[in-house]
């Protein structure tokens, strides 16, 4: 019985010691597995790291190949600043100056130059021609000398002129530019003159006008939509003028002093050149030499910005 005893003790401690020796096997392969896939996650960890690293480096020279051609206009605009150093405080560029400036660049931006251009040309000198219509048919006084009258003498003549306009001042409101002009124009009227032989001939009566006025051109319609940018609308309240009357039957000049007003509109082909429509209207008084010279001049123009 020992014996038998002896034995099953002994077979009992051995197939203990298999199981724990299996268990222990069992858990160190879990382990080993464990750590493989521990390996695994940090081995993509370390590739996405490296990606990120490439996408930052990538950023950043974008960045930098952006910013310096920036910084090398602004130090060309705004100069050495008090601590020697050119450009922006520090001399450095934010990234909305670079994006500002590279649609500037790409020529899209037709709103921005539009407003680039007022701030630095906004002066103008314009030439015109076009029709004149006078209110009544061309006539003189002419007296004992004869006069410009007659069945056949017309209301309708043309005209050629040039304009000088500068920069007054900018309305406060809406930032449209006040500009003052002086304007120079011709114009000719065909009619028949009878002199001392009392036979009609043909002949041309002459305005020549000088006037000096306001007007005011409404260059903010880009705010309304982006299509609009390039016209221009513009009226003359009132100004003064003068006016030298040529009759071809007495050999006189008449010299009347008025008014003159007028509306009109241009599209900025360039931003130094513009083309538009005017209308102007004059008016005199008659009554020094019996004349009426109140006349409407319509026609195109040339715009060239400065």
């Amino acid at each position: 019985m020992k014996l038998l005893r002896i034995v099953l003790i002994g077979f009992f401690l051995v197939v203990s010691l298999s199981l724990l020796s299996q268990g222990a096997m069992a858990q160190s392969q879990d382990v080993d597995a464990r750590i493989q896939k521990l390996e695994q996650l940090e081995a993509r960890v370390d590739a996405k790291l490296k990606r990120l690293e490439s996408l930052e480096a990538r950023l950043e020279a974008r960045l930098e190949t952006g910013v310096q051609p920036v910084a090398a206009r602004s130090e060309s605009v705004v100069g050495p600043s008090e601590n020697g150093m050119r450009g922006m405080p520090g001399g450095t560029v934010s990234a909305s100056a670079s994006a500002g400036a590279a649609r500037g660049s790409d020529g899209r931006d037709l709103e921005g130059r539009v407003k680039r251009l007022e701030e630095e040309s906004i002066h103008q000198v314009m030439f015109r021609g076009g029709f004149t219509h006078l209110n009544r048919a061309a006539e003189s006084s002419g007296g004992a000398l004869g006069g410009f009258t007659g069945p056949k003498n017309d209301t309708d003549g043309w005209n050629v002129g040039a304009v000088i306009g500068v920069k007054l001042l900018r309305d406060p409101f809406f930032d449209n530019p006040v500009m003052g002009e002086v304007s120079l124009d011709f114009s000719r009227i065909s009619g028949n003159t009878t002199p001392l032989s009392g036979l009609q001939k043909s002949g041309n009566q002459s305005l020549f006008r000088v006037a000096v006025a306001p007007k005011y051109r409404f260059d903010n319609l880009g705010e309304l939509s982006p299509a609009l940018s390039r016209i221009r609308p513009w009226i003359t309240p009132s100004g003064l003028s003068f006016l030298v009357n040529s009759t071809p039957s007495a050999s006189v000049n008449y010299l009347t002093v008025g008014g003159t007003t007028g509306a009109g509109i241009e599209y900025l082909l360039h931003e130094r050149l513009s083309v538009g429509l005017g209308v102007t209207y004059n008016f005199y008084d008659k009554t020094a030499n019996r004349i009426s010279t109140n006349h409407l001049t319509v026609g195109p123009y040339v715009g060239i910005n400065y």
